[in-house]
């Protein structure tokens, strides 16, 4: 069978997410470490990480040779049982996320783990109402989907959302009216909005918010959580894509001392290695906690067994550590390009992007379309990157941990030259 045929029938029978933009879908060939090959042999450095699960690189020999033993003696075995890789995995993650955190209740992807803390929150407290932060993504199935606040991906459940949900302000610091005197004005209304719902069970939020790379500063986190806990809201920490190493640590709570009552992990949990999520939560909010049933494939074994040797490699092979220097290196070189139309530049770790703009001064986005053809620009060029954020003007930027310091030289003097070539 050609290559041709193979495409014509991913056209014919495979039922795509959105629109594809040109060249797509890539035919992953081959794909090692930080790079992908595809059928005719080109290879592209992968700044998603294979859509932000790679953490450890695509293919890592030590994770395929975790999940090849775990295919000989045991595949999969439901919630109501167990294996020993799945009890190996939850020990691991609860020392690794360490506080009040004590058990975890697996699932199969971080959508069906948001909405599985969505139960559990709910139940602890009693009450109805969950906020989440403007422009969070928690996932888009029915409950999780709630608390996503793109319009745009709500519209897709067709019936109405958001009777129990609402939103509160996040901290979009570079279009921050208070920027030179942070006193984490933005909070205010959250605030007030939190006295206005008395009955709210928690607050879902992404530490760090992936898309676009919008970080907190430290203490806007603080005064946050001081509100939720005056008030007795619970906050889930959503880590499905700044878990396992990305922003510099195992979690990106630790970065802001947080201490959330539900931790959900996702993504990258499984090294690659099928689909794997995790709810990690306090003793008080597990002890009553019922699911109503299990997840069929929820701890699949040989996920789980690649999981931990994933864990195992964050820290054996430096890779969180990589992760805040590589961080560093993109912040520095990109910035050094002195590009008119690079307006902001964020990474916690390796979880970041840069947003673009028509102008500096007045920090108006640059069109999507001009967006477009810088990403278009990348992929021709062989690099593979997203586009996000609010505006939809963001390079989104999260590479394995394991990216190079050449490799990413190698990025930002293409980024540079296809800046140029795109403003003519």
């Amino acid at each position: 069978m050609t290559n041709s045929d193979i495409k014509a029938k991913d056209r014919k029978y495979v039922l795509r997410p959105w629109a594809l933009p040109p060249g797509e879908p890539l035919l992953f060939a081959e794909a090692r470490d930080c790079v992908v090959k595809d059928e005719n042999g080109k290879e592209y450095i992968d700044f998603t990480a294979g859509y932000f699960v790679n953490n450890a690189g695509h293919c890592h020999p030590e994770i395929a040779k975790a999940a090849t033993a775990q295919l000989s003696k045991v595949l999969q075995v439901s919630g109501k049982h167990s294996s020993v890789a799945m009890i190996l995995l939850a020990e691991k993650l609860v020392l690794a996320a360490g506080g009040k955190m004590a058990k975890v209740f697996f699932a199969t992807g971080g959508s069906e783990a948001n909405e599985f803390a969505l139960k559990a929150v709910r139940q602890k407290t009693g009450k109805k109402k969950v906020a989440y932060l403007r422009d969070g993504y928690h996932g888009l199935t029915l409950g999780s989907l709630a608390v996503t606040a793109s319009k745009k991906y709500q519209a897709t459940a067709v019936v109405p959302l958001g009777k129990n949900e609402y939103e509160v302000s996040n901290a979009y610091c570079y279009r921050c009216p208070h920027v030179d005197n942070c006193a984490t004005q933005c909070l205010d209304e959250t605030e007030k909005t939190f006295d206005a719902n008395p009955d709210t069970a928690a607050l879902i939020a992404e530490p760090v918010q992936a898309a676009g790379g919008m970080a907190p500063p430290k203490e806007w986190w603080t005064r946050l959580q001081s509100m939720l806990k005056k008030r007795g809201i619970l906050l889930i920490a959503d880590e499905v894509q700044t878990g396992c190493g990305r922003t510099g640590t195992m979690f990106a709570i630790e970065q802001y001392g947080l201490e959330p009552d539900v931790i959900v992990g996702g993504k990258g949990l499984s090294g690659g290695v099928g689909s794997l999520a995790a709810m990690i939560v306090s003793d008080e909010v597990g002890k009553d906690f019922y699911s109503g049933t299990t997840p069929t494939n929820g701890g699949n074994a040989v996920s789980a067994a690649a999981g931990f040797r994933l864990l195992e490699l964050l820290e054996e092979e430096g890779l969180i550590d990589n992760a805040m220097r590589a961080g560093k290196q993109l912040t520095e070189e990109i910035a050094a390009l002195e590009d008119p139309w690079v307006g902001d530049i964020r990474f916690k770790g390796l979880l970041g992007g840069v947003e673009l703009v028509s102008d500096r001064a007045s920090k108006e986005p640059l069109p999507k379309d001009v967006v477009g053809k810088i990403r278009d620009g990348l992929f021709d060029s062989g690099i593979l990157l997203t586009v996000s954020g609010p505006h939809g003007n963001c390079l989104r930027i999260q590479p394995p941990l394991s990216i190079k310091a050449e490799q990413i030289s190698h990025f930002v003097s293409v980024l540079k030259a296809v800046l140029k070539k795109v403003r003519g």
